[in-house]
């Protein structure tokens, strides 16, 4: 990976780091593997920390040192989640759950038992349903919720958070009718007559009725966000970064610090409109090791399955390209504003004219700057290849999240992603390793609560770009897939790259022990569990 010799040594090459002497010794954890040898062990200290031989380490560590017996687990980096939403994740633990519900029915009774079990809800919330539970062509409707809640109002967020599904309750307290005019950046799905809202809102159309949802209390707040940093430990994250839609947000995570709830480090982003004044009052105020402001973050385009991804070519079988939620010059502005500040930002571009843009426009910003500030482009699902050499040349990370690729078991005609993007696009999709070999700077993330924060299954579909049941046979667009050491920079020194040149963050000296892994099969990936962290001298075990 470009640059990675200037981070943190990095996870598989790394043999032994030598604590500085009668540096007081804090956490022991024996009988591990680690770079493949076992029967190693690790000592971590206040300044440093060592690996290698059990019996040396132990003469080092002496007694009276907190220590835990890992019975021959992996012994891994810490691992950092570029990409990720704590406090809609922490909320949607107490929503209605459709994530890899198959059919229309299925999501149907998952609200009807969510609004049977909860008659105190005003609204009811929820999200995770996938496209293809209506068939291809159509958008789940406002009808099928009217017959299992008809008394109040509905809004479910789709899997990838770009379309809302709602009732009718909810379309008139939002106030959407025929008359209502579609936003410049989204869409009213209307039914055949081409006026009367269907009940599918897309992108920024969805803004009316989150408007009128009432938001949750500030305790409510913070305790999922509380809910979803314990999440993100338990999976052996130690550094996340989150995307937060307010000032407002981000004093949840001070609270949190200030009442020493915050057991892994945040990166905090702010949305790209911030006035530059707030981001930078922000960004004072973060100066802990374990909190920090990363970056701004905005929305170039939306995504493939409803065709608001914005491409270079039309969608397969169609005359449309999407179209981005900024004009260029009006773009260039923010980003410009930004880095001249020394503020770096992420856009989200899913299609390859929305990275092409995004290019373009960190190029044009660097020219009229001074000093040098690492920008980011989230998800980039296709790329075009005359794009892959221009990441490097740029200094731009690509931030990505493994799962997303996640296959079916065979292809399929109700597959609406692949459909859309038709066979010459899918070639090139979620291109990791041409990337990679272009020597673009990689740094991987979840996504959640889009899609599972847990990396080791992140790690499973980088390696094999297969399933959970070994499917397809050989991978989909086998040609991207990484090794595991690619794999783990990514999620390692990758995250720590993606947070820019300016000096980082005193090392945290962050392990995880994985039960069940075996590196020489791909496949434990997908059943190994985290059994302990290590992270800033404390030692967190799990059973």
């Amino acid at each position: 990976m470009k640059a990675g010799s200037a981070l943190l040594v990095t996870t598989l090459l790394l043999a032994c780091a030598g604590a500085p002497p009668g540096d007081r010794p804090l956490v022991l954890v024996t009988d591990v593997r680690w770079a493949g040898q076992p029967g190693s062990a690790l000592l971590v200290t206040e300044h440093g920390f060592s690996i290698g031989p059990e019996d040396e380490v132990r003469a080092v560590a002496g007694a009276g040192v907190r220590a835990l017996d890992a019975s021959g687990g992996e012994l891994l980096l810490g691992f950092g989640d570029a990409h990720a939403h704590l406090l809609p994740g922490g909320l949607s633990e107490r929503r209605v759950k459709l994530h890899g519900l198959p059919t229309l029915e299925a999501c149907l009774d998952a609200v009807r038992r969510w609004a049977a079990e909860h008659p105190e809800a005003p609204w009811i919330q929820g999200g995770g349903w996938s496209y293809d539970i209506v068939p291809k062509g159509e958008l789940p409707s406002r009808q099928a919720l009217d017959r299992v809640v008809p008394d109040r109002p509905v809004i479910l967020e789709s899997y990838d958070g770009h379309s809302a599904w709602v009732n009718s309750r909810a379309l008139a307290l939002a106030r959407i009718g025929p008359d209502t005019s579609d936003p410049p950046t989204g869409k009213i799905v209307r039914e055949k007559d081409g006026k009367t809202p269907q009940g599918t809102l897309l992108e920024h159309a969805a803004s009316r009725v989150h408007a009128v949802v009432p938001e949750p209390d500030p305790v409510t707040q913070r305790e999922a966000l509380a809910l979803a940093l314990r999440q993100s430990l338990r999976l052996g994250i130690t550094t996340v970064h989150t995307l937060c839609e307010s000032a407002e947000e981000v004093a949840h995570y001070e609270a949190l610090l200030a009442a020493g709830r915050l057991p892994v480090d945040v990166v905090v982003a702010l949305p790209l409109e911030t006035p530059l004044e707030e981001v930078l009052a922000v960004r004072e105020r973060l100066r802990r090791p374990e909190l920090r402001f990363g970056f701004l973050k905005g929305f170039l385009d939306g995504v493939i399955e409803s065709r608001t991804a914005y491409l270079l070519e039309p969608y397969a079988g169609t005359e449309e390209r999407g179209r981005p939620n900024y004009e260029p010059d009006e773009l260039l502005a923010l980003v410009s504003r930004a880095n001249a500040a020394g503020v770096p930002v992420a856009l989200h571009a899913i299609g390859d004219a929305a990275v092409r843009m995004a290019l373009d426009t960190y190029e044009a910003a660097a020219r009229s700057r001074r000093g040098r500030v690492r920008n980011r482009i989230e998800h980039l699902e296709v790329v075009h290849p005359d794009d892959y050499p221009r990441f490097a040349a740029l200094d731009v990370v690509a931030s990505m999240q493994p799962y997303h690729a996640v296959p079916l078991d065979a292809p399929s005609p109700d597959d609406v992603w692949s459909a859309n993007l038709g066979p010459a696009r899918l070639a090139r999709s979620f291109p990791w390793r041409a990337l990679l070999d272009a020597e673009a700077p990689l740094a991987f993330g979840s996504d959640w609560n889009v899609f599972t924060q847990d990396p080791l299954k992140g790690l499973a579909a980088a390696v094999t770009r297969q399933n959970e049941r070994g499917l397809p046979a050989g991978g989909a667009q086998p040609q991207q897939r990484l090794s595991l050491e690619q794999a783990l920079r990514a999620y390692t020194e990758g995250v720590a790259y993606a947070e820019g040149p300016a000096p980082g963050p005193e090392p945290t000296h962050s392990f995880v022990v994985v039960e069940g892994l075996d590196p020489s099969d791909p496949r434990t990936f997908w059943t190994a569990q985290v059994r302990a962290v290590v992270h800033r001298g404390r030692l967190t075990t799990f059973d």
